[in-house]
């Protein structure tokens, strides 16, 4: 008996010790607790399949079917891992060749994607991302089979996002890393500025028609956002997002002909009109989570010119993660940064 009472004295207080830290951390950050849960003292981890794969369009290689060619990657599908752990997040993702086509046929693509994640304060967040693709095929609008194939050729993007949560009450992490919940409805403007460098590079030559040698390309984006998160039950939730913006494009693309020994430089400078839209349905327990999410991308550029390194697509990304407990080890070297960082 005596066991068992100082058993549920004990749980009882590691709840209560648990409901401070929550009410504490609300303080701290300006909001309201019975809107947001925050998962301060869990370690996430998180599995993805998406169809985030970026096709490319590329202006002037007179091409017999029209100027504009699509590059295509012989992979439809990513598999990311995540890590998530107080103001940081990490992930890596790559693309299976199980989910690639033949490979005679389309060639092969490899990817690495790399990003990190974290929050300035509790409404500042930033991005940084990281993506490298080697092996294209020139799509064929009239034939299954590719137009051609581009081995060695290789694209990498480095860039970024920063954006600001205006609403305190709204939690923005429920939506994308799951290091919280949110538990009332509430939404949020979010105004956001990216930022992203470009290269293609190309080591092939043709014979008898201009070769593209290389691409530099800066996208720099502004958008004026609005996400809403909905409560349908005590552990379903849905999430609407419109993203409409307009940015600035700057490309050089470099060619070049064997026959004449000559090489070309087409420069572009330009604007474009771009919206993001965002719908997610998931399961957030207080452990485990899942769902998926659909986003649309849609990026007009106003210069028929340019090398189209972002682009219009829609992509579907299906997940689930679980909560641990935190490591002791760990949380001290990440109160250390925060205390040095912030």
């Amino acid at each position: 008996m005596k066991f068992y009472f100082s058993f549920i004295l004990l749980l009882c207080f590691r709840l209560y010790a648990q409901d401070e830290g929550a009410v504490l951390h609300a303080k701290n950050h300006k909001y309201y607790p019975e809107y947001r849960i925050n998962y301060f003292d869990k370690m996430i981890f998180k599995i993805d399949l998406n169809s985030d794969v970026d096709n490319y369009s590329i202006p002037n290689l007179n091409r017999a079917l029209g100027d504009e060619s699509k590059f295509v990657p012989n992979q439809k599908t990513k598999l990311r891992f995540s890590f998530d752990y107080k103001f940081l997040g990490l992930f890596i993702s790559y693309s299976p060749n199980f989910y690639a086509k033949d490979e005679s046929v389309y060639g092969e693509t490899k990817t690495l994607d790399l990003s990190f994640k974290f929050f300035y304060t509790d409404r500042l967040r930033q991005e940084v991302d990281f993506k490298n693709t080697r092996g294209f095929y020139v799509e064929s609008p009239l034939q299954s089979t590719p137009l051609d194939v581009y081995p060695q050729l290789e694209i990498r993007t480095i860039g970024g996002k920063t954006f600001y949560i205006m609403n305190n009450n709204f939690s923005y992490r429920a939506f994308e890393n799951m290091t919280e919940r949110q538990v009332r409805n509430a939404g949020s403007f979010i105004p956001s500025i990216g930022y992203y460098f470009n290269k293609l590079k190309s080591k092939r030559v043709d014979e008898n028609e201009k070769s593209l040698l290389k691409v530099y390309s800066f996208d720099a984006l502004f958008q004026y956002g609005y996400m809403h998160n909905f409560i349908l039950s005590r552990k379903w939730f849905a999430t609407l997002g419109a993203h409409p913006g307009f940015g600035l494009n700057n490309s050089r693309s470099y060619y070049y002909e064997k026959a004449t020994d000559e090489q070309t430089i087409i420069k572009s400078l330009n604007m474009n009109f771009n919206l993001d839209l965002n719908l997610a349905l998931g399961y957030n327990n207080k452990n485990l989570f899942g769902g998926f999410k659909v986003n649309f991308r849609d990026y007009q550029y106003d210069n028929s010119k340019t090398a189209e390194l972002i682009n219009s697509k829609l992509y579907i990304d299906f997940f689930v993660g679980y909560r641990f407990k935190e490591n002791k080890k760990i949380k001290k070297v990440f109160e250390l940064l925060e205390k040095k960082i912030f």
